[in-house]
């Protein structure tokens, strides 16, 4: 019951995609993700990809706003 009420909370985002979604929520580009979480920008561009998927949006900011809304993440300051 705590591991569905969980998913439920992040939307069904995995820990990986959550730091890509704090990062892109702070202006980061994927290049710039890609070299602080030290995987490749191909690897950040599939997270993105299934973000958007998850969230239903389409854009980096629609995915900011939602997961903000949402208490996924913190504002960026």
């Amino acid at each position: 019951m705590l591991r569905s009420a969980r998913v439920h909370h992040t939307q069904g985002l995995t820990l990986r995609e959550l730091q890509v979604l704090r990062l892109v929520a702070s202006g980061k580009t994927n290049k710039s993700v890609a070299r602080e979480l030290f995987i490749s920008e191909r690897t950040v561009d599939r997270h993105v990809s299934n973000i958007f998927d998850k969230l239903g949006v389409s854009s980096r900011v629609s995915a900011t706003v939602l997961a903000i809304k949402n208490k996924l993440i913190d504002a960026p300051v």
